[in-house]
């Protein structure tokens, strides 16, 4: 059995290299595509297996301001988004999306206050299980 614990130390790296990315990767072996996002207030389309899905703030987000986030998915059946600042940890701040009458997934949205003013964000928007990072900037005012 001695004689194992090298080999099984060997293997270790190579099982974690095969397994770790999937696991990281928001659930269905899907890698977590980052979409850039230019302009959230016009949308942005935001590519999945199932076909795009369109995501758009209805209004400027402002940290401590209420914003509505609206997401396009009529092939969903679970929407949620969880909002992080770049580089810096802010904690969780995940919101499940309710589908509205008109068939789109709606969620009110407060984004933390960051101490340093930073304004870089990621959003991961995730439709049954699989993700995608939204990255988009907050323009202070």
């Amino acid at each position: 059995m001695k004689k194992f614990w090298p080999f099984l130390l060997l293997l270790l790296p190579v099982v974690l290299a095969l397994v770790l990315p999937r696991l990281i990767g928001g659930g269905n072996g899907e890698p977590v595509l980052a979409v850039p996002c230019a302009d959230p207030l016009k949308g942005c389309q935001v590519p999945f297996s199932k076909g795009a899905a369109e995501v758009r703030f209805m209004s400027a987000p402002l940290p401590l301001k209420p914003f509505e986030l609206l997401v396009k998915a009529p092939d969903a059946s679970q929407v949620a988004a969880d909002f992080a600042m770049q580089d810096m940890n802010m904690g969780r701040n995940r919101y499940t999306l309710q589908r509205g009458t008109d068939g789109a997934w709606h969620g009110n949205i407060v984004l933390p206050v960051c101490v340093s003013g930073a304004s870089r964000w990621i959003m991961t928007l995730e439709l049954d299980g699989v993700q995608r990072q939204i990255l988009f900037v907050v323009n202070k005012q």
